[in-house]
């Protein structure tokens, strides 16, 4: 069962050399558009800076993802705010290399939801 669907965000830096930086970036943002399971469905990415790092002769692209993520309900939590640090740890769970995540707002279920994102 889950208690509500969160709206969260992330932060994501990516590293490139380069030689091969616009078909890796583009490889990677594909994969992150992709990123969907039963509690997480990505809603969007956005590319948010793309500077050269002359130290390290990289390119580092700043990239914003959206997410809805579902939170399973728990007896224990008497507050609405501990719904939402556990969204953020759930994406962390599918975005490990991700830094900060926030989730902005949540909306709750009255009933509980039953059925994630993937259909049985």
């Amino acid at each position: 069962m889950y208690r509500g669907k969160a709206f969260c965000e992330a932060s994501i830096y990516f590293y490139l050399k380069a030689d091969k930086q616009d078909e890796e970036l583009c490889h990677r943002l594909n994969s992150l558009k992709d990123v969907r399971s039963n509690t997480v469905k990505v809603t969007d990415v956005r590319i948010i800076k793309t500077y050269f790092d002359e130290a390290h002769n990289e390119q580092v692209t700043s990239i914003s993802v959206m997410a809805e993520v579902l939170v399973k309900y728990d007896s224990n939590i008497t507050h609405l705010n501990d719904y939402r640090v556990n969204a953020c740890r759930e994406l962390r769970k599918h975005l490990p290399k991700s830094g900060a995540i926030m989730a902005h707002s949540i909306d709750t279920y009255s009933p509980f939801r039953l059925d994630g994102f993937i259909s049985r």
